[in-house]
């Protein structure tokens, strides 16, 4: 089977983290052949281009920012040239294959799209909406969700119910040789938790809200302190600067900007939080619940499909300060916290193994192409 998956870039985000991992593990099922297709270039240093393993053949098309007509063209033909069995777009990549849909070229591609987000925001112009919503319901296009919120949201945006859901996935994750120093630095102390944010700092991570949920704790509970971490692409400078002002000099907070090592700090905090406004099914999430990370969260679209409070994990019952901090005091008075990162790990096994996630995804492209 020749499998083509298209992005718009290998940035550092959780759509792209999640392309790199499915290509990866599908390349190993027998007799596939996987292409990634990244529309605009790639450099070591600021995305995942050197996580792609040696079997996934990695093309970049060099797109210009905006629309570049050149590179529709140029997709265009190497597609009807290659002549694969099966194109995937993810995000606003899939725009670069309209013609080849509305043209059938080749007549024996079959296409698919996988929503990441909620579906009014992956796709808020309604000129693009009405061309995707043709394409999903003449069946040119197989709609592919990631969680039962992002399908809830793809009915109520187009009025359309034959998208098929598929889980992200992860595989498992292994120590660097940079955790004796991270160890070091961080060092675990007796009357410290310390905390973990991994995503990048926009205003959908509400990371504002965090830093002053752990700041309230830090001032209320005498005996224990939240250390926090955020660790992502500091790209926002006006969100930057403000979490900043927020910071200030407080010593128990830290942006620390992207990290490629997250299992290293994974593997010795005490919380990942999440406190964002809206969530897909974040990836870092799922890294977290691999490596027994007890989750705190705000309880945001994909996430309460994935978290059971106080089971493998503490979500807030609103996304405000007041009730993130309760959230955080539940952790903090949980006697039960090793046997509720146990459920996380046990969580990540049964449900969001990269394994599980390209074995569903190469089903449904069988299925697809046998059905035709």
């Amino acid at each position: 089977m020749k499998i083509v998956h298209i992005i718009p870039s290998l940035s550092r985000g959780g759509a792209e983290r999640f392309v790199i991992d499915l290509c990866n593990e599908l390349a190993n099922i027998e007799s596939t052949n996987v292409y990634l297709v990244s529309l605009r270039d790639n450099s070591d240093s600021d995305s995942f281009v050197s996580e792609l393993h040696n079997q996934v053949n990695y093309i970049s098309f060099g797109k210009k920012p905006g629309f570049d007509a050149k590179t529709l063209s140029r997709i265009t033909r190497w597609i009807n040239e290659l002549k694969p069995d099966v194109v995937n777009t993810h995000i606003n990549a899939f725009e670069y294959v309209n013609l080849n849909v509305f043209f059938k070229l080749p007549s024996s591609t079959f296409y698919f799209h996988t929503v990441h987000s909620r579906a009014a925001q992956e796709c808020p112009n309604n000129i693009l909406k009405q061309v995707r919503k043709r394409y999903y319901k003449n069946d040119r296009v197989t709609p592919i969700t990631i969680s039962q919120d992002g399908k809830a949201t793809f009915k109520e945006y187009y009025g359309l119910n034959n998208d098929v859901t598929i889980v992200n996935g992860r595989p498992e994750l292994l120590p660097t040789s940079a955790l004796p120093g991270i160890k070091t630095k961080y060092a675990l102390r007796e009357n410290e938790y310390l905390f973990l944010n991994v995503g990048r700092v926009v205003e959908v991570k509400n990371q504002a809200m965090l830093i002053r949920s752990v700041q309230r704790f830090n001032k209320q509970v005498a005996d224990k302190k939240c250390r926090l971490l955020i660790i992502g692409d500091l790209r926002e400078r006006d969100i930057v600067e403000k979490l900043q002002e927020l910071v200030k000099d407080d010593p128990y907070i830290e942006l620390i900007g992207a990290k490629d090592n997250i299992v290293d700090y994974l593997s010795i905090a005490d919380a990942f939080c999440l406190s964002s406004h809206y969530e897909g099914m974040p990836i870092s999430l799922i890294e977290a619940l691999s490596g027994g990370c007890i989750p705190i969260c705000t309880a945001v679209g994909g996430i309460t499909e994935m978290i059971t409070d106080n089971v493998n994990g503490f979500l807030s019952k609103e996304v405000t300060e007041e009730a993130y901090l309760e959230a955080i005091m539940a952790f903090h008075l949980s006697g039960n916290k090793l046997e509720i990162a146990k459920n996380g790990v046990a969580t990540f096994t049964q449900h969001y193994h990269i394994r599980s996630t390209a074995g569903n995804y190469y089903r449904l492209y069988k299925h697809r192409m046998m059905s035709k």
